[in-house]
């Protein structure tokens, strides 16, 4: 009887324990859940839910953009007005908050008729504006080329350039920018980009550095983007230099990712912070100087002394951050 009883007790011990485990895992794993929601509450194009999505037509689409780009203006520079001789600063339409717009807007396309709209050769391209294209999904994601995109672009391209011409190799690269590549699930066009212009035998002429910037975009997105450059099959890239400004403070963050073969996982492997403490107060720079490695690059090993890894220097850096300061806090 006593040793029944005593089985009895340890059964339900064992079962209390076991809820107890079970119901910490469990409160455990949906609070995780629930921070991943809260953090990537974004469309399957990694952009959040409040971005615009429209049905494509090709003699809507220039409107379209037209009206999304003001919409977007309006809210990252606002208007200034006069009231009784005092003015003001407002945006065109106070119901539209600014966390919410970001420099997309997102189409449902089929692979037909993108290719026929967007990859016939005879088709101009629209240099205001750089597109993704996710077959998968049949989605067109179109992002509105903003002043600090193109300053962002030029001010790292010249830099390069910088790194480059004591090595004597300025005129050995290929620039790709607004160039559009197959890359995972569809197709994409870079923000900056570079590749050598001597390839080894078999290795097809494609970029091995790539640029994506981004001023509103999301960190889902600006992720998704990588994974697409550096796939080893369809991307083909070595390098992602992902930059993105920050609209509510003097701040730029610069993250180097690569994919070197040596493993199979895209890794990050540099972060830069270019941070101002107060308009017009001094900048540090932390994680720096940005280094892109030779043999990345060029797709072969440096050939020292001459030749050697690229790098862009701590004042380069705050030359670069000063610029796109400078266009954002402009009327």
């Amino acid at each position: 009887m006593f040793t029944a009883f005593v089985w009895a007790i340890t059964l339900v011990a064992r079962y209390a324990i076991f809820y107890m485990i079970s119901y910490s895992l469990y409160v455990l794993l949906n609070a995780h859940a629930m921070s991943e929601l809260n953090e990537w509450n974004c469309g399957p194009e990694g952009l959040p839910l409040s971005v615009r999505r429209y049905t494509y037509r090709k003699e809507d689409f220039p409107q379209i953009i037209d009206l999304e780009r003001e919409r977007l203006y309006r809210s990252l520079h606002p208007i200034r007005t006069m009231t009784n001789g005092i003015y003001h600063d407002g945006n065109l339409d106070s119901l539209e908050e600014s966390e919410d717009v970001v420099e997309y807007v997102v189409f449902s396309i089929d692979t037909a008729t993108y290719n026929r709209d967007f990859l016939d050769p005879n088709t101009e391209p629209n240099l205001s504006i750089h597109t993704t294209f996710d077959r998968h999904i049949n989605s067109l994601a179109v992002k509105m080329i903003l002043h600090e995109h193109e300053e962002l672009s030029i001010a790292l391209e010249s830099a390069m350039g910088d790194a480059l011409g004591p090595m004597g190799l300025e005129r050995s690269i290929y620039h790709y920018g607004s160039t559009t590549f197959s890359v995972a699930n569809g197709s994409k066009e870079p923000d900056a980009a570079w590749g050598p212009r001597r390839t080894p035998p078999g290795t097809p002429r494609r970029p091995t550095v790539v640029v994506e910037t981004a001023i509103t975009e999301t960190s889902a997105k600006l992720r998704r983007d990588v994974g697409r450059w550096l796939d080893p099959i369809d991307g083909l890239a070595k390098i992602v230099l992902a930059l993105k400004a920050d609209r509510r403070r003097p701040k730029i963050t610069i993250e180097r990712w690569q994919y070197t073969g040596a493993n199979t996982e895209i890794e990050l492997v540099q972060t830069i912070e270019i941070i101002e403490s107060s308009p017009g107060d001094e900048v540090a720079v932390n994680g720096g100087p940005l280094l892109i490695p030779f043999h990345l690059l060029f797709l072969r090993p440096a050939e020292p002394p001459r030749e050697h890894d690229i790098v862009i220097d701590e004042q380069e850096l705050k030359d670069i951050a000063q610029l796109i300061w400078e266009i954002q806090l402009s009327d």
